[in-house]
């Protein structure tokens, strides 16, 4: 069983803004067949959602390290207690209180991320401009914003069997099993098949078409700049001047983005200025580690993949101890 943590989906507001009011879906861009941005990054991680209900916020870390690639910038880094520290500003969590995993509601951690934004590995906090909310289960509309916006925040509930599924790695389909909780990820593509890749507990899951239909209960669309190549271009191409008058129709309360002091986090770690390993360093420690555990003949005790946290552990800190962290920072 996978942690979930996306609490379930309430009615929306009636000053709710919608994706089609912001959206001629007739004046989008044309959809190739298939598409995806998650090969864009070489490893996804799970940031705490492997063991907590952090979902939510994993997802936005996912995001975040992937909209500057595809604007052709340096892409962001996250730590695991980055994930989970904003976790526990939104939500109480406790690391050492299990009682306070309790998991996250979409809607309000889309205030946070636009009005406070996620801390990144540099301390910096990302935010997003706006965000519109999309129709459930509409896959025209997930599809179109997937291809313009790069990454969709897509809330779902799931079974027992789409866990076996997401082992297997085979689509999420529908059976006969009954959802047991609410799960939150990032769309990053649609295959040939029209299942839809998502970004989930360190890897791409796909989910197939009807299943999306079904159980999706929510989703968000961020709209912001970051997005945007040199030459003001989304992915999907849609240019800088639209991109512009679609956020003027969105018009929420500016946010004033200032440089914030130092902060306590209740899940016990700080903002620092330590600098997250490349993944040529991440892919060498677990290699290493991997070649030290074969030979010592204790290889069968762990499996790679419960492997890999810890030498990404041993990765990051072996940059934070490098004698040139003080010159880099």
């Amino acid at each position: 069983m996978y942690p979930l943590g996306k609490l379930p989906a309430g009615p929306l507001s009636k000053k709710a803004i919608m994706f089609e009011d912001v959206f001629d879906m007739t004046k989008m861009p044309a959809l190739p067949t298939s598409f995806t941005y998650g090969d864009r990054i070489k490893t996804w991680f799970t940031y705490g959602n492997d063991e907590y209900g952090c979902c939510v916020w994993a997802a936005k870390a996912h995001m975040h390290m992937l909209w500057p690639v595809l604007g052709g910038y340096k892409r962001n880094y996250f730590w695991t207690n980055n994930v989970l520290s904003d976790y526990a500003a939104a939500t109480g969590f406790r690391a050492d209180d299990p009682n306070t995993d309790q998991g996250t509601d979409m809607r309000s951690a889309a205030e946070y991320h636009r009005k406070t934004g996620i801390r990144d590995s540099r301390g910096i906090r990302q935010r997003v401009e706006a965000y519109v909310n999309m129709i459930p289960g509409n896959t025209d509309q997930l599809t179109m914003a997937t291809y313009v916006f790069g990454a969709v925040e897509l809330g779902v509930l799931m079974t027992a069997d789409n866990m076996k599924q997401f082992d297997r790695d085979e689509p999420w389909t529908i059976t006969a099993d009954h959802p047991i909780g609410g799960h939150c990820m990032p769309v990053v593509g649609r295959d040939a098949d029209g299942n839809f890749l998502c970004v989930t507990w360190g890897r791409i899951a796909k989910l197939s078409s009807a299943f999306v239909e079904k159980y999706m209960d929510e989703g968000i669309t961020y709209l912001d700049t970051q997005i945007l190549n040199k030459v003001g271009l989304s992915p999907g191409a849609y240019d800088q001047a639209t991109l512009m008058k679609m956020l003027k129709k969105v018009s929420p309360q500016p946010v004033i983005k200032t440089v914030e002091a130092e902060e306590v986090i209740r899940y016990g770690f700080a903002g620092t200025g330590i600098l997250f390993p490349t993944d040529e360093q991440l892919e060498a420690a677990f290699r290493i580690m991997s070649e030290f555990l074969d030979k010592s003949g204790y290889g069968w005790a762990i499996s790679k993949e419960k492997l890999r946290p810890y030498s990404d552990q041993i990765a990051m800190a072996v940059v934070a101890a490098s004698p040139k962290q003080e010159e880099t920072s």
